[in-house]
């Protein structure tokens, strides 16, 4: 049976060290990809770092946002938000994209490997 490659996903994310929480959005980096689909909900959000995955010989194009804490609360209520509010905190530091990267390294592995989320036919 051939494995299919996983062409794109999301999930949420919290970091180890700081508690933050996170969207991951990610995509296969085709030939022909599109960064700038329109049709994607996902490319309209504003991300607070972005970074290149690599599972074998395929790129993956990775991006994160930083979810505020209200927006987790009204998530888990079941109400309304703008997930694409600006943060009002302080732009992600190097070590804390670093250290994002590095926390997302498993679950991006586990995820594209076993072919979760939404794939290519």
């Amino acid at each position: 049976m051939q494995r299919q490659l996983l062409t794109k996903g999301r999930f949420f994310h919290s970091t180890p060290t700081d508690k933050n929480f996170f969207l991951i959005t990610y995509n296969i980096i085709q030939e022909n990809f599109d960064f700038s689909n329109d049709n994607d909900p996902d490319n309209n959000l504003n991300y607070d770092h972005e970074f290149i995955y690599q599972y074998h010989t395929t790129n993956y194009y990775v991006r994160c946002k930083l979810l505020p804490h209200s927006i987790i609360e009204d998530l888990l209520n079941n109400e309304e938000f703008d997930i694409n509010t600006r943060n009002n905190e302080v732009n992600l530091s190097p070590h804390q994209k670093l250290s994002l990267e590095e926390s997302l390294f498993i679950k991006l592995y586990l995820r594209v490997s076993k072919g979760m989320d939404e794939i290519m036919i």
